[in-house]
Protein backbone atom coordinates (compact mmCIF):
# COMPACT_ATOMS: atom_id res chain seq x y z
CA UNK A 1 0.00 0.00 0.00
CA UNK A 2 1.43 3.48 -1.15
CA UNK A 3 -0.18 5.91 1.47
CA UNK A 4 0.34 8.91 -0.29
CA UNK A 5 -2.70 11.01 1.78
CA UNK A 6 -2.49 14.32 2.90
CA UNK A 7 0.10 13.53 5.96
CA UNK A 8 2.75 12.48 3.49
CA UNK A 9 3.22 15.83 1.98
CA UNK A 10 5.67 18.39 2.47
CA UNK A 11 6.31 21.68 0.80
CA UNK A 12 9.49 23.15 -0.32
CA UNK A 13 9.05 27.13 0.49
CA UNK A 14 12.17 28.25 -2.16
CA UNK A 15 11.04 26.72 -4.88
CA UNK A 16 7.05 26.49 -4.08
CA UNK A 17 7.51 22.90 -4.90
CA UNK A 18 4.94 20.21 -2.80
CA UNK A 19 6.13 16.86 -2.18
CA UNK A 20 3.72 13.55 -2.94
CA UNK A 21 5.09 9.92 -2.21
CA UNK A 22 8.59 11.22 -2.86
CA UNK A 23 7.94 13.06 -6.03
CA UNK A 24 7.81 17.22 -6.10
CA UNK A 25 4.89 18.86 -7.85
CA UNK A 26 4.48 22.35 -8.52
CA UNK A 27 2.75 24.27 -5.38
CA UNK A 28 2.11 27.62 -6.30
CA UNK A 29 -1.22 28.99 -7.64
CA UNK A 30 0.38 30.46 -10.74
CA UNK A 31 1.38 27.45 -11.94
CA UNK A 32 -1.61 24.47 -13.02
CA UNK A 33 1.35 21.95 -14.23
CA UNK A 34 -0.10 18.98 -12.56
CA UNK A 35 3.35 16.41 -13.70
CA UNK A 36 6.34 15.67 -11.46
CA UNK A 37 8.87 18.52 -11.71
CA UNK A 38 12.44 15.67 -11.86
CA UNK A 39 14.79 13.83 -13.57
CA UNK A 40 11.98 10.42 -14.55
CA UNK A 41 9.39 13.60 -15.61
CA UNK A 42 12.44 15.23 -18.13
CA UNK A 43 13.25 11.60 -19.35
CA UNK A 44 10.00 10.70 -20.21
CA UNK A 45 9.02 14.19 -22.15
CA UNK A 46 12.45 13.39 -23.76
CA UNK A 47 10.84 9.79 -24.47
CA UNK A 48 7.70 11.03 -25.90
CA UNK A 49 9.54 13.70 -28.13
CA UNK A 50 11.13 10.39 -29.79
CA UNK A 51 7.61 8.72 -29.67
CA UNK A 52 5.56 11.44 -31.56
CA UNK A 53 8.17 12.18 -33.74
CA UNK A 54 8.44 8.51 -35.10
CA UNK A 55 4.62 8.41 -35.14
CA UNK A 56 4.48 11.58 -37.14
CA UNK A 57 7.40 11.24 -39.37
CA UNK A 58 8.28 14.96 -38.53
CA UNK A 59 8.70 17.87 -36.24
CA UNK A 60 5.90 20.39 -37.79
CA UNK A 61 3.27 20.62 -40.68
CA UNK A 62 3.60 24.33 -40.65
CA UNK A 63 4.57 24.98 -44.42
CA UNK A 64 7.98 26.35 -43.17
CA UNK A 65 10.94 24.65 -44.50
CA UNK A 66 12.39 26.77 -46.90
CA UNK A 67 12.20 29.28 -44.32
CA UNK A 68 13.86 27.74 -41.85
CA UNK A 69 16.59 26.44 -44.12
CA UNK A 70 17.52 30.49 -44.87
CA UNK A 71 17.32 31.27 -41.46
CA UNK A 72 14.00 32.59 -39.12
CA UNK A 73 13.41 33.12 -35.21
CA UNK A 74 11.56 30.23 -33.82
CA UNK A 75 9.75 30.00 -30.27
CA UNK A 76 9.03 26.63 -28.56
CA UNK A 77 6.71 27.62 -26.06
CA UNK A 78 6.27 25.93 -22.73
CA UNK A 79 9.48 23.65 -24.34
CA UNK A 80 10.21 21.45 -21.37
CA UNK A 81 13.80 19.55 -21.29
CA UNK A 82 13.81 20.79 -24.94
CA UNK A 83 13.70 17.73 -27.30
CA UNK A 84 12.05 19.46 -29.91
CA UNK A 85 13.80 22.75 -29.91
CA UNK A 86 17.45 21.04 -29.76
CA UNK A 87 15.88 18.85 -32.81
CA UNK A 88 15.32 21.79 -34.73
CA UNK A 89 18.28 23.95 -34.05
CA UNK A 90 20.24 20.79 -34.69
CA UNK A 91 18.14 20.70 -38.66
CA UNK A 92 18.04 24.27 -39.36
CA UNK A 93 21.61 25.39 -38.46
CA UNK A 94 20.52 29.14 -40.22
CA UNK A 95 17.62 29.46 -37.96
CA UNK A 96 17.46 31.11 -34.57
CA UNK A 97 15.67 29.15 -31.56
CA UNK A 98 14.50 30.19 -28.59
CA UNK A 99 12.24 27.87 -25.77
CA UNK A 100 10.50 29.41 -22.85
CA UNK A 101 8.90 27.01 -19.60
CA UNK A 102 8.01 27.65 -16.00
CA UNK A 103 10.61 24.89 -14.99
CA UNK A 104 14.17 24.46 -15.20
CA UNK A 105 14.81 21.40 -16.62
CA UNK A 106 17.15 22.64 -19.27
CA UNK A 107 19.97 20.59 -20.59
CA UNK A 108 22.15 23.44 -20.68
CA UNK A 109 25.44 21.40 -21.51
CA UNK A 110 23.78 19.38 -24.80
CA UNK A 111 22.34 23.54 -25.66
CA UNK A 112 23.21 23.99 -29.74
CA UNK A 113 24.79 27.23 -30.37
CA UNK A 114 21.54 28.58 -31.99
CA UNK A 115 19.11 27.67 -29.20
CA UNK A 116 18.55 30.51 -25.97
CA UNK A 117 16.51 29.45 -22.99
CA UNK A 118 14.47 30.88 -20.90
CA UNK A 119 12.37 30.66 -17.52
CA UNK A 120 8.59 32.13 -17.74
CA UNK A 121 5.31 31.47 -17.28
CA UNK A 122 3.60 31.07 -20.64
CA UNK A 123 -0.02 31.34 -18.90
CA UNK A 124 0.76 35.33 -17.91
CA UNK A 125 3.80 36.45 -20.35
CA UNK A 126 6.19 35.04 -22.52
CA UNK A 127 9.25 37.02 -22.29
CA UNK A 128 10.03 38.46 -25.52
CA UNK A 129 8.98 41.75 -27.01
CA UNK A 130 6.42 42.35 -29.02
CA UNK A 131 6.73 40.71 -32.92
CA UNK A 132 9.49 39.10 -32.14
CA UNK A 133 9.12 35.38 -33.92
CA UNK A 134 8.30 34.54 -36.96
CA UNK A 135 7.05 30.94 -36.34
CA UNK A 136 5.97 29.48 -33.09
CA UNK A 137 5.44 26.00 -31.50
CA UNK A 138 3.60 24.84 -28.75
CA UNK A 139 2.48 21.64 -27.68
CA UNK A 140 0.72 19.26 -24.75
CA UNK A 141 -0.09 21.83 -22.52
CA UNK A 142 -3.38 20.20 -21.53
CA UNK A 143 -2.05 19.87 -17.93
CA UNK A 144 -0.88 22.50 -17.80
CA UNK A 145 -2.92 25.48 -18.32
CA UNK A 146 -6.47 26.68 -16.82
CA UNK A 147 -9.11 28.44 -18.60
CA UNK A 148 -7.88 31.68 -18.14
CA UNK A 149 -4.25 30.80 -18.48
CA UNK A 150 -4.82 29.71 -21.79
CA UNK A 151 -7.10 32.66 -22.75
CA UNK A 152 -3.81 34.87 -21.93
CA UNK A 153 -1.76 32.34 -23.38
CA UNK A 154 -2.70 32.75 -26.48
CA UNK A 155 -2.87 36.28 -26.67
CA UNK A 156 0.92 36.35 -25.81
CA UNK A 157 1.26 33.67 -28.39
CA UNK A 158 -0.16 36.29 -31.12
CA UNK A 159 1.49 38.97 -29.32
CA UNK A 160 5.16 37.58 -29.43
CA UNK A 161 4.62 36.31 -33.32
CA UNK A 162 5.36 39.08 -36.37
CA UNK A 163 2.78 40.19 -38.53
CA UNK A 164 2.86 37.29 -41.46
CA UNK A 165 4.10 34.45 -39.30
CA UNK A 166 2.98 31.48 -38.29
CA UNK A 167 1.50 29.50 -35.63
CA UNK A 168 1.57 25.58 -34.63
CA UNK A 169 -0.41 24.42 -31.65
CA UNK A 170 -0.77 20.63 -30.75
CA UNK A 171 -3.04 18.91 -28.08
CA UNK A 172 -4.40 14.88 -27.44
CA UNK A 173 -7.56 14.76 -27.14
CA UNK A 174 -7.47 12.37 -23.94
CA UNK A 175 -10.98 12.76 -22.75
CA UNK A 176 -12.58 10.83 -25.87
CA UNK A 177 -10.45 8.40 -27.21
CA UNK A 178 -11.61 6.49 -30.44
CA UNK A 179 -12.93 3.27 -29.71
CA UNK A 180 -12.41 2.92 -25.84
CA UNK A 181 -13.26 0.37 -23.39
CA UNK A 182 -14.58 0.54 -20.07
CA UNK A 183 -11.34 0.67 -17.90
CA UNK A 184 -9.72 2.91 -20.35
CA UNK A 185 -13.11 5.36 -20.11
CA UNK A 186 -12.79 5.03 -16.23
CA UNK A 187 -9.21 6.51 -16.12
CA UNK A 188 -10.32 9.27 -18.43
CA UNK A 189 -13.20 10.31 -16.50
CA UNK A 190 -10.88 10.72 -13.12
CA UNK A 191 -8.41 12.80 -15.08
CA UNK A 192 -10.93 14.92 -16.59
CA UNK A 193 -12.95 15.16 -12.94
CA UNK A 194 -9.36 16.27 -11.40
CA UNK A 195 -9.27 18.81 -14.26
CA UNK A 196 -12.39 20.47 -14.23
CA UNK A 197 -11.73 20.80 -10.21
CA UNK A 198 -8.63 22.69 -11.22
CA UNK A 199 -10.78 24.80 -13.85
CA UNK A 200 -8.79 23.58 -16.80
CA UNK A 201 -10.58 22.44 -19.74
CA UNK A 202 -11.17 19.18 -20.32
CA UNK A 203 -10.84 19.13 -24.91
CA UNK A 204 -8.76 22.14 -25.45
CA UNK A 205 -7.75 20.03 -28.38
CA UNK A 206 -11.26 20.21 -30.16
CA UNK A 207 -11.92 23.90 -28.89
CA UNK A 208 -8.10 25.33 -30.40
CA UNK A 209 -9.64 26.15 -34.08
CA UNK A 210 -12.34 28.45 -32.23
CA UNK A 211 -10.16 29.85 -29.81
CA UNK A 212 -7.03 30.59 -32.69
CA UNK A 213 -9.78 32.37 -34.64
CA UNK A 214 -11.28 34.06 -31.66
CA UNK A 215 -7.60 35.96 -31.22
CA UNK A 216 -7.48 37.21 -34.69
CA UNK A 217 -5.31 34.50 -36.25
CA UNK A 218 -6.32 34.05 -39.84
CA UNK A 219 -5.39 31.03 -42.63
CA UNK A 220 -6.38 28.24 -40.24
CA UNK A 221 -5.05 24.75 -41.31
CA UNK A 222 -7.06 22.16 -38.80
CA UNK A 223 -5.49 18.48 -38.58
CA UNK A 224 -6.43 15.50 -36.73
CA UNK A 225 -3.84 12.65 -36.24
CA UNK A 226 -4.49 9.30 -34.84
CA UNK A 227 -2.49 7.99 -32.71
CA UNK A 228 -2.97 4.11 -31.90
CA UNK A 229 -2.80 3.09 -28.58
CA UNK A 230 -0.71 -0.40 -27.95
CA UNK A 231 -1.47 -1.64 -31.25
CA UNK A 232 -0.08 -1.23 -34.67
CA UNK A 233 3.33 -2.32 -34.50
CA UNK A 234 6.00 -0.33 -32.73
CA UNK A 235 4.66 3.24 -32.81
CA UNK A 236 2.00 2.14 -31.15
CA UNK A 237 3.89 0.11 -28.21
CA UNK A 238 5.79 3.23 -27.88
CA UNK A 239 2.92 5.39 -27.36
CA UNK A 240 1.85 3.32 -24.92
CA UNK A 241 4.93 3.23 -22.45
CA UNK A 242 4.30 7.03 -22.91
CA UNK A 243 0.68 6.92 -21.68
CA UNK A 244 2.08 4.55 -18.99
CA UNK A 245 4.58 6.28 -17.96
CA UNK A 246 2.79 9.81 -17.51
CA UNK A 247 -0.06 8.28 -15.96
CA UNK A 248 2.57 6.74 -13.33
CA UNK A 249 3.81 10.08 -12.98
CA UNK A 250 0.68 12.08 -12.02
CA UNK A 251 -0.69 9.27 -9.70
CA UNK A 252 0.36 10.74 -7.21
CA UNK A 253 -1.99 13.71 -7.71
CA UNK A 254 -4.73 11.71 -9.05
CA UNK A 255 -4.81 10.05 -5.68
CA UNK A 256 -5.59 12.76 -3.28
CA UNK A 257 -8.97 13.07 -5.34
CA UNK A 258 -9.23 9.45 -6.47
CA UNK A 259 -8.45 7.11 -3.22
CA UNK A 260 -8.57 4.35 -5.60
CA UNK A 261 -5.47 5.35 -6.82
CA UNK A 262 -3.53 5.45 -3.76
CA UNK A 263 -2.23 1.37 -3.59
CA UNK A 264 0.47 1.65 -6.07
CA UNK A 265 0.41 -1.91 -6.62
CA UNK A 266 -3.39 -1.86 -7.37
CA UNK A 267 -2.68 0.88 -9.80
CA UNK A 268 -0.26 -1.03 -12.05
CA UNK A 269 -2.43 -4.11 -12.43
CA UNK A 270 -5.47 -1.73 -13.76
CA UNK A 271 -3.06 0.15 -15.74
CA UNK A 272 -1.76 -3.66 -17.36
CA UNK A 273 -5.86 -4.52 -17.57
CA UNK A 274 -6.01 -1.01 -19.48
CA UNK A 275 -3.10 -1.80 -22.00
CA UNK A 276 -4.88 -5.43 -23.03
CA UNK A 277 -7.84 -3.40 -23.94
CA UNK A 278 -6.37 -0.60 -25.47
CA UNK A 279 -4.68 -3.83 -27.88
CA UNK A 280 -7.67 -5.46 -28.02
CA UNK A 281 -10.35 -2.97 -29.12
CA UNK A 282 -7.51 -1.01 -31.25
CA UNK A 283 -7.88 2.30 -29.10
CA UNK A 284 -6.67 5.69 -31.08
CA UNK A 285 -5.36 8.74 -29.31
CA UNK A 286 -6.57 11.71 -31.68
CA UNK A 287 -3.74 14.21 -32.08
CA UNK A 288 -5.51 17.70 -33.03
CA UNK A 289 -3.00 20.32 -35.00
CA UNK A 290 -3.73 23.85 -35.53
CA UNK A 291 -1.42 26.25 -38.05
CA UNK A 292 -2.02 29.53 -38.55
CA UNK A 293 -1.07 32.99 -39.36
CA UNK A 294 -0.89 36.46 -38.23
CA UNK A 295 -2.42 39.05 -40.63
CA UNK A 296 -0.29 41.60 -41.73
CA UNK A 297 -2.09 44.62 -40.83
Amino acid sequence: MDNQASDNISTDGNNELKTYSGRKYHDNEKVAYLLPEDSDESSRLNKQHIVLRYFLQKNFIAPIDKQLEEGITVLDSGCGPASWLFDMAKDYPNSKFYGVDITNTFPEEEKPENCELVLGNIGEHIPFPDNTFDYVHQRLLLLGLTEEMWEQNIKELFRVLKPGGCIEIKEPDLRDLCNMGPLLNSLQEAMSGMLSSRGMPLQISTELEGRITDAGFENIDYTIFNLNLNHNGKAGEMLWDDYYHGYMNIRPVMATIHPAYEDLDAYKVFLTECSAEAAKLKTDIQWHTVVAKKPLN
